[in-house]
């Protein structure tokens, strides 16, 4: 990216009021994604705005009336989470290009051509790719973009993935990380009870990713089992 500190005003409306927060572009962006977990990293400054061009603050009064509370931080999770994000035209293309490199490089890593049993080249996928003419989502994970162009390309193409079945059970005190595993792997099946137990379809090609991802989010708070088939 060329700018990767631009600053940008979000602007959202509750209760007939007029708020607005200041944020760094591309954390919102990681923040909408899952990556950054705290909102002040995300914030050019922790404060509500009426109007942020003329400095103007939002009054307590409409806070209160709005969120109920007057927790700057609390406020600033509502309005991110709960709007668009506006991307400049030159710096949504840049985006939309990295993350197709990103889908590109995903589906190298996993699949082979099954006409020949060979790993993909890089250019290869790009072929590919661009062969089924997909319009990449810059608020889309990767993964499921690329589960998508696979199943695209193998309509036209003998692309091969063999996956894994792998049964995942995490304890209650690492619930929030269930959103995160959720946005990046697939999950063919869940049950909540004491703990949380799910059978998750893993491509071969990101086993040793998928454990070490795991193990950084997890530590000894998750079992794993590979189901054999």
């Amino acid at each position: 990216m060329k700018d990767k500190d631009t600053e940008i005003s979000i602007k959202y409306k509750k209760e007939g009021y007029n708020f607005e927060i200041i944020v760094y572009l591309r954390k919102a962006l990681e923040y909408k994604e899952g990556k950054i977990k705290d909102i002040r990293e995300v914030l050019t400054v922790e404060e509500i705005f009426k109007d942020s061009k003329k400095g103007e603050r939002a009054s307590t009064e409409s806070l209160k009336k709005a969120f109920g509370t007057t927790d700057i931080l609390e406020i600033a999770k509502e309005i991110l989470e709960n709007s668009e994000i506006p991307l400049p035209t030159e710096y949504k293309r840049e985006l939309i290009e990295e993350k197709k490199k990103q889908i590109i490089e995903y589906i190298r890593r996993i699949a082979y051509d099954s006409k020949n049993n060979m790993p993909l080249t890089y250019e290869r996928a790009k072929e590919l790719f661009e062969m089924v003419k997909y319009n990449v989502d810059i608020n889309k994970p990767v993964e499921k973009q690329a589960e998508e162009v696979l199943k695209e390309i193998r309509k036209k193409y003998p692309l091969k993935v063999e996956y894994k079945n792998i049964k995942l059970i995490i304890y209650p005190n690492k619930f929030k990380i269930i959103g995160i595993i959720k946005n990046k792997y697939k999950i063919i099946k869940e049950n909540w009870g004491e703990n949380y137990e799910a059978i998750l379809e893993i491509p071969i090609g990101l086993l040793s990713e998928f454990y070490s991802d795991i193990g950084k989010l997890c530590g000894d708070s998750c079992i794993v089992e590979e189901i054999k088939k």
